[in-house]
């Protein structure tokens, strides 16, 4: 088993819902977030939205279930906005 390094707020549940790299696309297009807390990439069902239900795919505002932090949807670099961009204008 994976020891997962917990790190201030984290209490280690997001092991559980780790996730890996899809191949062929990029993790934000593909609807995986980024826990800077956890230091893990999650997708919904790790997540939570702020009234407290179960975060689905489509939804914004995601937080980590172990955490209870702001998880990131979107990359913070411009080069990889423009990636993401890209993707999302190739798939539809």
């Amino acid at each position: 088993m994976i020891e997962v390094m917990r790190k201030g707020a984290c209490r280690g549940v997001c092991a559980d819902f780790r996730v890996k790299k899809p191949h062929g696309a990029t993790r934000y297009g593909s609807g995986q977030g980024r826990c800077q807390i956890c230091d893990v990439w999650i997708d919904h069902k790790g997540c939570h939205i702020k009234d407290g239900s179960q975060a689905q795919k489509d939804t914004i505002g995601w937080f980590c279930n172990c955490c209870n932090y702001r998880v990131r949807q979107k990359p913070r670099n411009k080069i990889y906005k423009e990636k993401l961009y890209n993707y999302k204008k190739s798939i539809m």
